[in-house]
């Protein structure tokens, strides 16, 4: 639609054209009061400090407890404890691919073929000619040969993504693993996937970025053994850029996963308001996180507790 002119009006007398500008001046100041807002790279951001964002951390109401802002970092803290399940093992395969190729003691350098090896599991990439993932159940007579493939796929559209390889593999109690899986539809992105060995099925976490307050090497996921049978998993998600090279996340995930909690119970979700984990730690069943915030400068500092008695 065609612009129009406004309608001739008679001019201002000078007192209204002052208020005018008193009012203009005085709207400058508040906003020039407003320190700068940190926008992400999607360019959602505000503009102005006034309006920035708020990134708040909410805690499972299955906890029964509250995160509660200590004075310090306690003296000690106990070692954690041995896992009552496996660990993982990286091994290279040799001699061809699955299921011909076999488990080798360690892992190469640049192996043709990986594999992430847990009881009678392996978590398989192969680099050519594709690169993919696939899950192999282990021979029984012979621990170094493949038996069959497993069937189940990390997500329907998985034919249409050009490449993707478990970066790591994280054993869970009750024979589960966590798959940390970079893949590419057509874009690069991460994803955590829970596969129960017992009931060949996966399950996505969703997408994560890496632990950016850690700096390199990257790590997207961290764990903590809180009991024999009982691990906390903590992963980040939503990026923020501060500048060149400088990013933060705005939550962190801690879920816990143990018998009683299979399908892993989101216990925290960890907002930058209140700082990154920097260090954990478990005494008793109080969880100690020791956090940073470095949007402010100096980077802001805190250390809180939260008690896990109800879901230990």
């Amino acid at each position: 639609m065609p612009a129009r002119r406004d309608p001739a009006r008679p001019p201002r007398r000078p007192m209204a054209a002052h208020r005018a500008g008193i009012g203009l001046l005085v709207l400058a100041g508040l906003f020039a009061g407003c320190g700068p807002a940190h926008s992400n790279d999607g360019g959602n951001g505000m503009i102005f400090g006034l309006f920035k964002s708020k990134f708040t951390t909410s805690v499972s109401p299955q906890v029964g407890a509250s995160l509660v802002r200590e004075a310090a970092w306690p003296a000690a803290l106990p070692a954690p404890p041995a896992a009552s399940y496996p660990p993982v093992r990286n091994v290279s395969i040799e001699g061809g691919l699955p299921p011909a190729g076999t488990l080798a003691a360690t892992r190469a350098e640049h192996p043709a073929a990986e594999a992430f090896v847990i009881d009678a599991l392996a978590v398989v990439n192969t680099y050519e000619p594709e690169r993919r993932t696939q899950l192999w159940q282990l021979d029984a007579r012979d621990a170094r040969r493949f038996d069959k493939q497993r069937a189940a796929p990390f997500d329907p559209a998985q034919a249409k993504w050009l490449m993707y390889s478990a970066e790591s593999v994280l054993a869970l109690p009750g024979r589960q693993v966590l798959i940390q899986l970079k893949y590419h539809r057509p874009h690069a992105t991460d994803g955590l996937f829970v596969y129960d060995v017992e009931s060949d099925r996966m399950r996505s976490l969703g997408n994560v970025e890496p632990d950016w307050s850690r700096g390199l090497p990257f790590r997207f996921v961290d764990s903590l053994q809180l009991r024999p049978d009982a691990v906390l998993v903590r992963y980040q998600t939503d990026k923020e850029r501060l500048g060149p090279q400088r990013y933060v996340n705005h939550f962190e995930h801690l879920v816990l996963f143990s018998p009683r909690h299979r399908e892993g119970l989101e216990l925290v979700k960890l907002g930058l308001d209140d700082g990154s984990v920097r260090r954990w730690g478990l005494s008793g069943s109080k969880l100690w996180l020791q956090t940073v915030d470095e949007r402010a400068a100096p980077p802001r500092e805190a250390v809180w507790s939260l008690d896990l008695a109800r879901v230990l």
